[in-house]
């Protein structure tokens, strides 16, 4: 398919510029995907994992 190539392409210039963690948030933002995202991240990953960052955020919370 042809998506399935432009999408490949895509990832291996992410890759080549070495894509960091805010640009890919701001890609992300601007194709209006970051909610979905957010969701689909914190519903695939171990709750353990997702219990440690919201944790990780509320004592973030408590310093400001």
């Amino acid at each position: 398919m042809a998506k399935d190539k432009e999408v490949k392409d895509i990832i291996l210039k992410l890759i080549m510029i070495d894509v960091d963690g805010e640009t890919m948030q701001h890609i992300l933002q601007q194709v209006g995907m970051q909610d979905q995202m957010l969701r689909q991240l914190m519903l695939t990953q171990p709750a353990e994992l997702v219990e440690a960052l919201i944790e990780e955020r509320n004592e973030l919370e408590k310093k400001f």
